[in-house]
């Protein structure tokens, strides 16, 4: 009854826009560093406790089975909701703790405290990317990656947003950035949750699959706009509450442009020359709506052995790079760059992410239509990339410009199996338990990130801190973690290689 009334008034395409405005908004869990140094110095933590906090955070973000659960069962606004009310709720809280207005926490309660204000954006993410998949199954690498590519893009925003509303938190207490993190997503989500609903794959009266994907290209230009044009503020822009207002409206109008491809998306205007670009081979959304692996039911397919591959490949890539985008500004700090490098060195990793995740999708997408690349071959591609990068931060220490490289190249791989993973999961087990099974396969990264940065990273520094008098400087804090990290998402690499043997005979069928 729901879905018959929307589509009196929406489309597939204004649910797409009501998604990526959703997104941009809905992860304050990636500006993690504005905060964690007033955690750790108004409760005295030390860097491996503060590691903890952070895994638990990790772990907030990832484990959103809950939230797929209720997707499956109910419409995709009811999650919305959800969301809102746990984000709302578990921010504020932290900010009372922060200023004073609350007694001091234990460091348990912090993790758990954390761990439920972070989690409140995987309903919003379950609730988008699972529609908007739904909605264009054709298409699914490019749509995945451009709802994770604005999830990641969230972080600069919400940092502007913080510098207009708030100009006394440019100073080094972040504490009120935890009040803009628990109004705004939540003011957007519970603005737009009416319009986000399954509308089904269009029929081919209605659209063929051949305008579908420029469509999409031109759709998402402007949000690929906006992650270059944050890029370029973060380099060249001074630091200044007036800077922040004009970046933000810039942003805002920028956001907005996407609704005109959505008002004209019925339109009967000849596609766009970026067809030439992204071909779509496929005749019908439907067809590639189906699992390419038979599994039966919910637990086959939890059971099965690829899904294991594709578990354990998520698990350690994404796990390892929370650790090192959770500690590359310590990395900076250490090295001995200048406070303002180190502030802007940290603005740039969510454009990279950004460009990675989008990137990732539907790069993926046109390999795959138009070449027949199997995803999990490009996966294992990200993977032996992401390697490089920590590498790379190690190399910083002998040259300094390779820190600069180093965040770039795992920005960009980290943000590539973000789409990767989940589009293959979708691909090899189809939709039907899709919001489940996207929040399943992120579950192992918060496990992997808990013993990489507290038993591995936390650890390492500590030991060295403890050696130099209670600060650490130098490259010695972080080189050999960053030498462990590069040596575990080789793993990650390899079991991804194994995936594309045993699937591409699949990928071979999904291309035909």
């Amino acid at each position: 009854m729901w879905s018959a009334f929307c589509s009196k008034f929406f489309n597939r395409w204004t649910v797409l826009v009501a998604c990526v405005w959703i997104e941009c908004c809905a992860g304050a869990s990636y500006s993690f560093g504005i905060y964690s140094e007033t955690i750790k110095t108004r409760f005295g933590y030390s860097q491996q406790e503060l590691d903890t906090i952070s895994v638990f955070k990790d772990v907030g973000e990832c484990v959103g089975i809950i939230s797929g659960l209720l997707y499956d069962r109910f419409p995709p606004w009811v999650v919305v909701l959800a969301g809102a009310a746990q984000n709302v709720g578990g921010y504020t809280v932290i900010w009372l703790l922060l200023t004073g207005r609350l007694p001091a926490p234990a460091m348990w309660q912090m993790c758990a405290l954390l761990c439920l204000a972070v989690n409140g954006q995987t309903y919003n993410n379950t609730a988008s990317i699972v529609t908007c998949v739904n909605n264009f199954s054709g298409n699914r690498g490019i749509v995945l990656g451009l709802m994770k590519g604005c999830l990641g893009l969230s972080s600069a925003i919400l940092s502007r947003l913080w510098h207009v509303v708030a100009p006394g938190g440019n100073d080094s207490d972040g504490s009120s950035f935890l009040l803009v993190a628990a109004v705004a997503p939540t003011a957007v989500a519970l603005s737009l949750m009416p319009m986000v609903y399954k509308t089904g794959p269009a029929t081919p009266l209605a659209e063929s699959a051949s305008k579908t994907t420029p469509r999409l290209a031109l759709a998402s230009a402007p949000v690929v706009g906006l992650a270059l044009f944050l890029m370029g503020c973060a380099l060249w822009t001074p630091h200044s509450t007036q800077a922040s207002r004009v970046e933000l409206a810039a942003a805002l109008m920028i956001l907005a442009l996407p609704l005109f491809v959505a008002c004209n998306a019925t339109s009967t205007s000849k596609s766009s020359a970026l067809e030439l670009l992204l071909p779509d081979h496929r005749d019908s959304d439907d067809d590639v709506a189906q699992p390419a692996i038979e599994c039966g039911n919910l637990w086959g397919a939890l059971c099965s052995f690829d899904f294991m591959l594709v578990l354990f490949t998520a698990g350690v890539a994404l796990g390892s790079g929370f650790v090192a985008v959770n500690n590359l500004n310590q990395v900076a700090t250490a090295l001995g760059f200048p406070q303002q490098e180190v502030s802007v060195f940290v603005s740039l990793i969510s454009t990279w992410q950004f460009l990675g995740r989008f990137g990732g999708g539907a790069f993926s997408d046109y390999l795959l239509t138009r070449f027949g690349v199997p995803r999990p071959l490009l996966t294992a591609a990200a993977g032996l990339v992401q390697s490089c990068g920590y590498l790379l931060v190690v190399a910083a220490s002998y040259f300094p410009w390779a820190l600069y490289l180093g965040s770039a190249v795992i920005g960009l791989s980290f943000g590539a199996n973000w789409s990767l993973n989940p589009t293959t999961v979708s691909e090899l087990f189809g939709l039907r338990h899709f919001g489940t099974l996207y929040n399943v396969v992120l579950i192992g990264n918060p496990v992997v990130s808990y013993v990489l940065s507290v038993w591995v990273a936390g650890y390492l520094y500590d030991r060295e801190s403890g050696r130099q008098g209670g600060e650490c400087k130098g490259s010695e804090c972080f080189n050999l973690t960053f030498a462990i990290l590069a040596c575990v998402c080789m793993l990650a690499a390899l079991a991804s290689l194994l995936l594309c043997v045993r699937t591409r005979h699949l990928y071979q069928k999904l291309r035909n």
